[in-house]
Order: structure tokens, then sequence, then C-alpha cells
């Protein structure tokens, strides 16, 4: 069985996927790694990509009807088998160690059944791509910037600002954009939850759902590239009716509570540790 598989999942992005893939080429992956490209419902996006972009790569290209999020990975997760998956947003542009050093964690820290790098937008900036599990207020607040001043304490604890950005550390969950998952964390988890979630909040439950099943998700801090994040979900609460993805964050966020309603957290996740 190979190491490593990656599985980039687009919605007619090809332009970032070449980035993605020119990354790649010049990264450190494992012998016979293969890397799954899966066009969710885009406009033949996978034939405008170029092929100097990928070359010396082992690369399967594949498109498929837009079902979302979580069923565009799992698809691409059918398509190949491998001891570690790693889930990347085409608007991830890894440094030339990332892959190895995030192996290399896993492969030290075998209760991490999910990893995430730290995620660094263009500017500079560290994206706050690790959080503690959610309160339905904690979205409300950070959906609306309006409130953000009133209740800063409290989006403070949400997304962890208090926490060294460059530490190795167990987190309740990171965020889709780039995940590596152990084969045995996915096999006791089975899949992305494609039944509930369309587009958000998946991310949330996989690291719920792995923290159930004896595992830990661990963002590595020490270990950065860059997210050219299109922020696709960004407005306020008047974007709610101009914009449909806001209205299916809302829809994916209602689901995962009720999914959730009568659980309490997973007594090995940090926030639950903590006193």
């Amino acid at each position: 069985m190979r190491e490593l598989a990656i599985i980039i999942l687009q919605h007619n992005t090809p332009e970032f996927v070449e980035d993605n893939l020119k990354a790649l080429s010049k990264a450190d992956l494992p012998e016979n790694t293969e890397i799954i490209v899966v066009n969710n419902g885009g406009n033949d996006a996978n034939d405008k990509i170029d092929l100097e972009a990928y070359k010396g790569l082992k690369v399967k290209f594949f498109e498929t009807p837009n079902d979302g999020f979580p069923a565009g990975n799992n698809f691409g997760m059918s398509k190949t088998e491998s001891k570690y998956y790693a889930f990347i947003n085409p608007d991830i542009v890894v440094s030339p160690d990332t892959f190895a050093k995030l192996l290399e964690y896993m492969a030290a820290n075998p209760q991490a059944g999910i990893v995430s790098p730290q995620l660094i937008y263009k500017d500079g900036t560290v994206q706050d791509n690790y959080r503690v599990f959610p309160r339905i207020f904690d979205l409300i607040i950070k959906r609306i910037p309006q409130l953000h001043s009133f209740f800063k304490r409290r989006l403070s604890k949400y997304l962890m600002w208090d926490r060294d950005p460059n530490a190795n550390q167990a987190v309740d969950w990171v965020t889709g954009a780039f995940t590596i998952v152990s084969s045995n964390c996915l096999e006791a988890i089975k899949k992305h939850d494609s039944e509930n979630y369309f587009l958000f909040m998946s991310d949330v439950a996989l690291c719920r759902e792995a923290y159930k099943k004896g595992f830990e998700t661990h963002i590595v801090g020490q270990v950065k590239c860059l997210h050219n994040d299109a922020r696709v979900s960004s407005g306020g609460l008047l974007d709610v009716v101009k914009k449909r993805i806001i209205r299916i964050h809302i829809a994916d966020a209602i689901s995962y509570f009720w999914n959730y309603k009568f659980e309490k957290l997973p007594k090995n996740c940090p926030s639950r540790r903590q006193p």
C-alpha cells in the first residue's frame, strides 16, 4: 500500500489547481504518491489545466456532479488506497517540506488521526484554521462583524487567539482546507459525512467523530503553507438573502447542531479536558 494519496477537490478553479500541482511537483513526497483531482461539477475545468503543471507527478483526473464537499472528497478517496489521505483545497500551495514533516509528525504521534499545518494568507496573516467545537452563538458571533467587539472574549476563546500559532498540539477541530487523515482513523469513521452536510461543518463533524473513536486532531504549527483563500462564505447578516453560499452554511450548521443535540463533547477532546 502506498504511503500517501492527495485528493484535490475543485469547482471550476483550474488556475488554483495548476499552482497547487506546480508546488506539489517540487515537494518531497513519498515514492508512488498518487494525486486525485476531482472536478466537482465545474465546466470541464480539468481540461484547462496545463500538462506542464504536473509533469513528473502521478495524477488522475475525474469529473463528478456537484454533490457537495464531503461527497467529492469521498469520491476521490474511493479511487485510491493509501496509509494516509491528504485532502487539500485547490487554493493551497505547499512548501517543499510540508508533507515530509507532517507525515513524520503523524508517524511519531499515532494518536493523531487528523493533522493540519499552519495556514498563512497571502498577506502573511496566520489563518485561525484550528478552533474549539462551536456552540451556536459562536458561529453567529463570527458571522456578524458588528458583534465582534461586544463578544471579543468569547470569539477569542472559540478561535483560540491565545494559542501560540507555531506550537504543535491537539485541538478540537481544524478546517477542511488542508487535512491529512490516517487510514486507521478513516476506517473507524468510515467517510466524510455527505448525508448531513453539503459544504460546511463536515470538517467539524469529521474531527468530532475521530475523537469519539479514540483519535485526536492536531495542528502542527511548525509546518506552514500558503492558503490563497477565496473565503466563499464571507459576508454579514444582509448577505444571507444575497448569497446562496451563506444560506448553505446556515443549513449545514443547523444540521450539525441537530445531529449532536443530545450528545456531550467527547471526553478526550481538549476543550472537554480543560477545567
